[in-house]
């Protein structure tokens, strides 16, 4: 992880009431050092504890998919990612019953915007300014060929405010994706 520039400490596998909730080597995210043009950081303020191999895909779609879909769209450059907390041992959409979800593994995140270097926020549910609009939809679709699940405003009212993006397997190939 230190070659592709994140910052990440190793933490203990957090508590979980549920024995299924397991992080196989979990870390928490502090930032990313970009090395594409100047050198800078962009910062997860709120430290997601994700498992390693989450980290890394997570790390390669922040620095070679948003930070430069950021930079060309709206010509600036991407100083934060905000997140929710990443690990979590809950069931999908936070049912009583059914499947767990993949932030009971540490193989999702779930973002609720960003920041660029002005200090500007790009909340994920933006529907005013069409350059941010725009900026969000070709992220969101192109975040498809990165993640297995993607999910957020429209889906469904447990994702009306927030994407959801995770790697967790669906059936028997890695290949099927479900970008909503």
């Amino acid at each position: 992880m230190k070659k592709l520039g994140l910052d990440a400490e190793t933490v203990s596998v957090p508590p979980a009431p549920e024995a299924e909730c397991v992080i196989d080597k979990p870390v928490r995210l502090r930032s990313l050092r970009l090395s594409a043009g100047p050198v800078r950081d962009v910062a997860f303020p709120d430290g997601p504890v994700v498992a390693c191999r989450f980290a890394e895909r997570f790390g390669h779609w922040v620095g070679d998919l948003a930070a430069v879909l950021v930079k060309g769209q709206l010509g600036t450059d991407l100083k934060a990612v905000h997140t929710g907390a990443g690990f979590e041992c809950s069931k999908r959409n936070r049912a009583t019953t059914g499947k767990l979800s993949a932030h009971a593994l540490g193989l999702a995140v779930d973002i609720a915007g960003f920041e660029v270097a002005s200090g500007d926020r790009l909340l994920v549910t933006e529907s005013q300014d069409s350059a941010k609009v725009g900026l969000l939809s070709v992220l969101r679709t192109a975040s498809c060929g990165w993640f297995t699940t993607i999910l957020g405003p429209g889906t469904d009212p447990a994702h009306a405010d927030h994407w959801h993006l995770d790697i967790q397997q669906h059936g028997s190939s890695d290949n099927y994706r479900i970008c909503q």
